[in-house]
Protein backbone atom coordinates (compact mmCIF):
# COMPACT_ATOMS: atom_id res chain seq x y z
CA UNK A 1 0.00 0.00 0.00
CA UNK A 2 1.44 3.46 -0.72
CA UNK A 3 2.81 5.22 2.04
CA UNK A 4 1.74 8.95 2.62
CA UNK A 5 3.41 9.69 5.55
CA UNK A 6 6.86 9.54 4.24
CA UNK A 7 9.41 11.77 5.62
CA UNK A 8 10.65 14.47 3.53
CA UNK A 9 14.22 15.60 3.14
CA UNK A 10 16.79 16.56 1.32
CA UNK A 11 19.27 14.11 0.14
CA UNK A 12 22.71 15.36 0.24
CA UNK A 13 24.45 14.48 -2.50
CA UNK A 14 27.85 13.12 -2.28
CA UNK A 15 30.90 13.94 -4.83
CA UNK A 16 30.36 10.53 -6.66
CA UNK A 17 26.21 12.08 -7.06
CA UNK A 18 28.34 15.19 -7.99
CA UNK A 19 30.79 13.17 -10.36
CA UNK A 20 27.95 11.07 -11.78
CA UNK A 21 25.68 13.54 -13.24
CA UNK A 22 28.78 15.75 -14.40
CA UNK A 23 29.51 12.83 -16.31
CA UNK A 24 26.34 12.65 -17.99
CA UNK A 25 25.89 15.97 -18.78
CA UNK A 26 29.49 16.12 -20.41
CA UNK A 27 28.71 13.07 -22.03
CA UNK A 28 25.36 14.40 -23.65
CA UNK A 29 27.03 18.32 -24.43
CA UNK A 30 29.96 15.97 -26.77
CA UNK A 31 27.39 13.87 -27.96
CA UNK A 32 25.39 17.31 -29.26
CA UNK A 33 28.70 18.58 -30.52
CA UNK A 34 29.36 15.48 -32.08
CA UNK A 35 26.20 15.83 -34.13
CA UNK A 36 26.17 19.13 -34.90
CA UNK A 37 29.58 19.06 -36.36
CA UNK A 38 29.15 16.04 -38.43
CA UNK A 39 25.44 16.90 -39.50
CA UNK A 40 26.95 18.66 -43.14
CA UNK A 41 28.71 15.66 -43.91
CA UNK A 42 26.06 13.22 -43.63
CA UNK A 43 24.03 11.63 -46.52
CA UNK A 44 20.28 12.38 -46.90
CA UNK A 45 19.90 8.51 -45.75
CA UNK A 46 21.20 7.27 -42.55
CA UNK A 47 21.05 4.22 -40.64
CA UNK A 48 18.34 4.36 -37.50
CA UNK A 49 17.89 1.31 -36.03
CA UNK A 50 20.08 -1.43 -35.81
CA UNK A 51 18.42 -5.14 -35.00
CA UNK A 52 19.25 -7.49 -32.29
CA UNK A 53 22.20 -8.72 -34.61
CA UNK A 54 23.75 -5.32 -34.78
CA UNK A 55 23.33 -4.86 -38.34
CA UNK A 56 21.47 -2.06 -39.58
CA UNK A 57 17.13 -2.48 -39.93
CA UNK A 58 15.69 0.90 -40.50
CA UNK A 59 16.86 3.86 -42.62
CA UNK A 60 15.65 7.67 -42.15
CA UNK A 61 15.78 11.09 -42.59
CA UNK A 62 19.42 12.56 -41.84
CA UNK A 63 17.52 14.61 -39.43
CA UNK A 64 16.59 11.69 -37.30
CA UNK A 65 20.37 12.18 -36.18
CA UNK A 66 19.25 14.53 -33.49
CA UNK A 67 16.87 11.95 -31.52
CA UNK A 68 19.26 10.37 -29.40
CA UNK A 69 21.17 13.34 -28.06
CA UNK A 70 17.22 15.12 -27.73
CA UNK A 71 16.08 11.83 -25.59
CA UNK A 72 19.39 12.03 -23.26
CA UNK A 73 18.91 15.42 -22.75
CA UNK A 74 15.17 14.88 -21.99
CA UNK A 75 15.97 11.57 -19.57
CA UNK A 76 18.77 13.81 -17.92
CA UNK A 77 16.72 16.33 -17.07
CA UNK A 78 13.72 14.08 -15.68
CA UNK A 79 16.13 12.40 -13.41
CA UNK A 80 17.37 15.34 -11.86
CA UNK A 81 14.14 16.42 -12.00
CA UNK A 82 13.01 13.12 -10.01
CA UNK A 83 15.63 13.31 -7.63
CA UNK A 84 14.40 15.92 -5.85
CA UNK A 85 11.14 13.95 -4.74
CA UNK A 86 12.72 10.41 -3.68
CA UNK A 87 9.80 10.07 -1.20
CA UNK A 88 7.44 9.32 -4.34
CA UNK A 89 9.39 6.57 -5.28
CA UNK A 90 8.06 3.36 -4.93
CA UNK A 91 10.83 0.88 -2.21
CA UNK A 92 11.05 -2.58 -0.84
CA UNK A 93 10.62 -1.75 2.38
CA UNK A 94 8.78 0.81 4.97
CA UNK A 95 10.31 3.95 4.57
CA UNK A 96 11.05 5.31 8.44
CA UNK A 97 12.68 8.45 9.79
CA UNK A 98 15.60 6.07 10.66
CA UNK A 99 16.14 4.62 7.03
CA UNK A 100 14.29 7.18 4.55
CA UNK A 101 18.41 8.68 4.49
CA UNK A 102 19.88 5.87 3.38
CA UNK A 103 16.47 4.31 1.10
CA UNK A 104 16.61 7.71 -0.70
CA UNK A 105 20.71 8.29 -1.51
CA UNK A 106 20.64 4.57 -2.88
CA UNK A 107 17.62 5.66 -5.09
CA UNK A 108 19.03 9.04 -6.64
CA UNK A 109 22.53 7.49 -6.67
CA UNK A 110 20.54 4.47 -8.79
CA UNK A 111 18.78 6.74 -11.18
CA UNK A 112 22.06 8.61 -11.68
CA UNK A 113 24.28 5.62 -12.95
CA UNK A 114 21.22 5.07 -14.79
CA UNK A 115 21.29 8.35 -16.35
CA UNK A 116 25.54 7.49 -17.03
CA UNK A 117 24.46 4.33 -18.76
CA UNK A 118 21.98 5.99 -21.35
CA UNK A 119 24.13 8.83 -21.72
CA UNK A 120 27.20 6.84 -22.82
CA UNK A 121 25.57 4.03 -24.50
CA UNK A 122 23.24 6.52 -26.32
CA UNK A 123 26.94 7.94 -27.64
CA UNK A 124 28.06 5.00 -28.89
CA UNK A 125 24.99 4.36 -30.78
CA UNK A 126 24.94 8.03 -32.61
CA UNK A 127 28.73 7.17 -33.19
CA UNK A 128 28.12 4.26 -34.53
CA UNK A 129 25.20 5.39 -37.07
CA UNK A 130 27.09 8.89 -38.19
CA UNK A 131 30.24 6.84 -39.28
CA UNK A 132 28.07 3.95 -40.35
CA UNK A 133 26.59 6.55 -42.87
CA UNK A 134 29.71 8.56 -43.57
CA UNK A 135 31.31 5.09 -44.74
CA UNK A 136 28.51 3.32 -46.15
CA UNK A 137 29.05 0.59 -43.65
CA UNK A 138 27.27 0.51 -40.24
CA UNK A 139 26.87 -2.22 -37.57
CA UNK A 140 26.99 -2.25 -33.86
CA UNK A 141 29.89 -4.54 -32.36
CA UNK A 142 28.78 -7.61 -30.75
CA UNK A 143 29.33 -7.05 -27.43
CA UNK A 144 26.87 -4.29 -27.42
CA UNK A 145 23.36 -5.53 -27.24
CA UNK A 146 24.94 -7.72 -24.00
CA UNK A 147 26.80 -4.54 -22.67
CA UNK A 148 23.36 -2.52 -23.00
CA UNK A 149 21.55 -4.88 -21.07
CA UNK A 150 23.67 -5.51 -18.20
CA UNK A 151 24.15 -1.67 -17.71
CA UNK A 152 20.60 -1.16 -17.76
CA UNK A 153 19.56 -3.71 -15.40
CA UNK A 154 22.44 -4.21 -13.01
CA UNK A 155 22.00 -1.06 -11.53
CA UNK A 156 18.42 -1.89 -10.53
CA UNK A 157 18.90 -5.06 -9.04
CA UNK A 158 21.61 -3.74 -6.81
CA UNK A 159 18.98 -0.99 -5.88
CA UNK A 160 16.53 -3.82 -5.05
CA UNK A 161 19.01 -6.12 -2.98
CA UNK A 162 20.98 -3.34 -1.01
CA UNK A 163 17.15 -2.08 -0.44
CA UNK A 164 16.21 -5.41 0.72
CA UNK A 165 18.81 -6.04 2.71
CA UNK A 166 19.28 -2.77 4.61
CA UNK A 167 15.76 -3.07 5.48
CA UNK A 168 16.06 -6.89 6.87
CA UNK A 169 18.95 -4.86 8.99
CA UNK A 170 16.78 -2.30 9.95
CA UNK A 171 14.25 -4.95 11.88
Amino acid sequence: MFETERPIIKVKKSLVDHVLNYVSITVTIFMWIYVIVKYPQLPEIIPTHYGASGLVDGHGDKKTIFLLPGITTIIIVMFNWLNRYPHHFNYLTTITKENAEKQYKLSTRTLRILQVNIALLFSYIVYKSIQGAITQYSTLDWWFLPLLLISIISPTFYMLYTSGSKSKKNK
